[in-house]
């Protein structure tokens, strides 16, 4: 049953709990944008989502796209989604939603994860 878990949408921005990490992969607490389709957050049973994790060490890299802090997104300090890190998490590390990205930020997330896949 997944009543017990949050309820999610394309585009929203929320605290994730990454642990346990392994590798180069994120870790911690930190915010993730919900990159999966509400069709696949919203179906019944869904425990999973697709999400990009946000870093506030930016880099002038294609695969980076800014997400400036703002009142809509909730993010304190100035963000970047590091589309080379795309997971798969169980909705159970969603432990807070902090806002939403703007739909100019989504599609910017789109082309980023257009070329990270070469589609």
């Amino acid at each position: 049953m997944t009543s017990d878990l949050p309820k999610c949408s394309r585009g929203e921005i929320w605290l994730l709990d990454w642990n346990p990490r392994r590798g180069s992969e994120q870790g911690g607490f930190r915010p993730g944008i919900i990159l999966q389709s509400d069709l696949g957050n919203h179906a019944e049973g869904a425990r999973t989502t697709v999400v990009v994790p946000l870093t506030t060490q930016g880099r002038a890299y294609a695969f980076y796209v800014p997400i400036p802090k703002g009142k809509e997104n909730g993010l304190p300090t100035d963000s970047w989604a590091n589309t080379t890190q795309v997971f798969t998490v169980d909705k159970s590390r969603l432990a807070k939603r902090l806002g939403k990205a703007t739909p100019s930020q989504m599609k910017a997330l789109a082309l980023a994860i257009q070329a990270v896949l070469d589609f």
